[in-house]
């Protein structure tokens, strides 16, 4: 088997992976879906192999083929932890609770244009073409939507399937203004050389949180918690964090979100 198959399949995408762990009684980790299940595989196994060695426990990396189907598996109590912030949406608030985030400086919600665009303030988006990743997206869909509606501000909607997709759709001429995460959006322009500017900036918002179902024991969540905010100070765990391209994590708590709460209850969610 290569490498590419075997991470698929610890990604939990073949339930005869899935029924072999079972026998060991792995935590099922859950992640929400911003990348393919090859490269969240890539990304996170690294992360849960360090995990099971610093806390002797075992681990099964695990997420449904979308988005909806992530956020179904959840609902059903099917994760032990997972990557995501969907939990505070008021369907599924209240069960899962946060014990870290990634430590990464808080982001914001961004409604932006290309800097000759002849669009110069919100108020001009009535009516024009805003692309977004998907109506699942918080940052880039919730924030910036919410900022629209509050400002009487009707604008015609293009759904680009992804993040690179939206801010693409508003290079290419096929959308007026992109919503996006701020990071993403910085290291997009860098990337391809190119200048936005924006036309709104919510506050800020911490990055998804990593939050455990009441099931798992409170020594295991401890023992969890201090090998994930470890993680910064080990220079092996460093390694796979770079690797992994992920900031490392800190402590968190559930109330540390309320403001992602807040924007999910204006949405109706």
């Amino acid at each position: 088997m290569g490498f590419v198959q075997r991470i698929v399949v610890a990604a939990g995408l073949y339930v005869a992976a899935g029924l072999a762990w079972a026998q060991s009684g792995p935590l099922v980790f859950g992640v929400l879906n911003q990348q393919s299940p090859q490269l969240t595989a890539e990304r996170w196994n690294p992360v849960l192999q360090y995990l099971g060695e610093a806390t002797g426990l075992s681990f099964q990396l695990k997420m449904g083929t979308t988005v909806l189907e992530t956020d179904a598996m959840m609902g059903r109590g099917e994760f032990d932890l997972i990557f995501t912030n969907h939990n505070f949406q008021k369907e599924y608030d209240g069960v899962y609770k946060v014990i870290a985030r990634l430590g990464s400086k808080p982001v914001h919600g961004t409604i932006a244009v290309l800097e000759d665009s002849p669009i110069k303030t919100l108020a001009q988006l009535n009516g024009k073409r805003v692309a977004y990743p998907s109506q699942e997206a918080f940052m880039a869909y919730a924030v910036p939507k919410v900022a629209l509606i509050g400002a009487g501000i009707k604008e015609a909607e293009v759904f680009a399937g992804n993040q690179e997709g939206a801010m693409a759709q508003a290079v290419a001429g096929l959308a007026d203004a992109v919503a996006a995460n701020s990071r993403s959006l910085e290291q997009y322009a860098e990337r391809k050389n190119l200048k936005f500017r924006s036309l709104y900036t919510s506050e800020p918002y911490y990055d998804l949180a990593i939050v455990v179902h009441p099931r798992v024991a409170k020594a295991k969540v401890q023992e969890i918690q201090k090998a994930l905010t470890g993680m910064a100070h080990d220079p092996k765990a460093r390694a796979i964090l770079a690797r992994s391209q992920l900031p490392g994590f800190e402590p968190a708590t559930d109330k540390d979100y309320d403001n992602v709460r807040r924007v999910y209850r204006q949405m109706g969610q």
